[in-house]
């Protein structure tokens, strides 16, 4: 599986993977936020995307828990967690907290553009390694 590996790694599959990753937990995130527009209290909470991908490219090793019983339940390496930031600001112009509907919205339509983007050079790398397995030109 070390071909395997490097080729997948040449095609920037890693890339998009992890892409794919910080975007849909960044749509997690706003879309909790947009739940509770109206929540007293309630602190938005956010993703920053060129950290999380910073973050996530930086070469270095990883440790991935090994399951020592059956039962266990096993989770990605740590650094493959993307973080999720409170935001503690006193904007509080809607009265009720500092979630800002508007820029929540903004937020879910840019996410979702970023995450047809990565899906689709996805699915155009797998379809360029799939040609070149079979021995075809596309």
């Amino acid at each position: 599986m070390l071909i395997g590996g490097k080729i997948f790694d040449k095609a920037g599959i890693p890339l998009y993977e992890r892409l794919l990753k910080v975007v849909s937990s960044s749509q997690k995130v706003t879309s909790a936020n947009i739940a509770n527009v109206s929540t007293p209290g309630y602190q938005k909470k956010q993703v920053n995307f060129k950290d999380e991908m910073k973050r996530l490219m930086a070469p270095g090793k990883t440790v991935i828990p090994q399951a020592t019983n059956a039962r266990h339940i096993t989770k990605g390496a740590p650094r493959d967690i993307v973080k999720i930031k409170e935001i503690k600001d006193n904007d509080n112009s809607s009265g009720i907290n500092n979630v800002d509907i508007e820029k929540e919205m903004m937020s879910l339509a840019e996410g979702q553009l970023m995450y047809e983007y990565g899906a689709k050079k996805l699915a155009r790398t797998f379809g360029l390694l799939r040609a070149a397995i079979r021995g075809r030109s596309q």
